[in-house]
């Protein structure tokens, strides 16, 4: 089995990992650009990524992957949020955290089918 497929998404995992259980007196205190709910435009770029970086490993094992790429990050955001407030004292659950989660990977399923799939961009994802 080859690790190429693997390494992008690991890397992107583990700083995932580390952003979503930093402690909440780690983050940053004044909202980055003043944006309102920034952080939910960070957690649909964290999962869009998650979906984009996971469709190549799953494609070598099915040829349902539009099906099952969606499906396993979608299980990744739930958990982790379950485990994110069990964690870490400081963070709590929000399901509109999950919101913005289910709609990053919803998003990176269109792209993904509609730019990336057999097409030149397929050899970054």
């Amino acid at each position: 089995m080859k690790i190429d497929p693997y390494w992008r998404l690991a890397i992107w995992f583990i700083i995932m990992l580390y952003l979503l259980f930093m402690p909440a007196n780690q983050l940053p205190s004044k909202p980055f650009l003043q944006i309102p709910n920034f952080d939910k435009i960070v957690h649909f770029g964290m999962f869009f990524i998650l979906c984009m970086l996971s469709f190549r490993p799953v494609k070598q094992f099915t040829p349902n992957f539009y099906f099952w790429t969606p499906l396993l990050t979608l299980v990744a955001a739930i958990v982790l949020e379950y485990v994110q407030q069990k964690i870490s004292p400081s963070r709590h659950s929000d399901v509109y955290d999950l919101w913005a989660n289910a709609a990053g990977l919803s998003f990176a399923t269109f792209f993904y089918a509609l730019f990336v799939n057999k097409k030149w961009l397929e050899r970054f994802f």
